[in-house]
């Protein structure tokens, strides 16, 4: 395959190539994104969280972090939409030990 173009977007952090095959005159649309630096964040939240409750003036805080490419990612593979989910099939998602990385606080959604 053939890199033909290739689109780095410093605000979400995605990399975006095109690659030309010759041999099946195929374009291949990869996406990708480095999470390494959110899991590390998340992480470091999750260590310091101090237990207490916290939020904002209208009731709204923080419990997870979650990469654009995992919402496309579960969008794909599973048909699971982040944005049109309800709030307990979010936290259905979010409180999956596999996605324990994700939050930014201990507990049960």
């Amino acid at each position: 395959m053939k890199l033909i173009r290739e689109h780095y977007d410093p605000h979400s952090g995605i990399t975006e190539q095109y690659l030309w095959d010759d041999m099946t005159s195929k374009l291949t649309i990869r996406r990708y994104q480095d999470v390494d630096d959110t899991i590390n964040a998340n992480k470091e939240m999750f260590n310091q969280h101090s237990g207490a409750q916290y939020h904002d003036s209208i009731g709204v805080h923080q419990v997870a972090r979650i990469p654009i490419m995992l919402l496309e990612k579960w969008y794909r593979e599973e048909g699971f939409n982040w944005y049109t989910a309800s709030d307990a099939d979010r936290r259905k998602k979010l409180n999956d030990p596999d996605y324990r990385a994700l939050l930014v606080r201990p507990g049960k959604l």
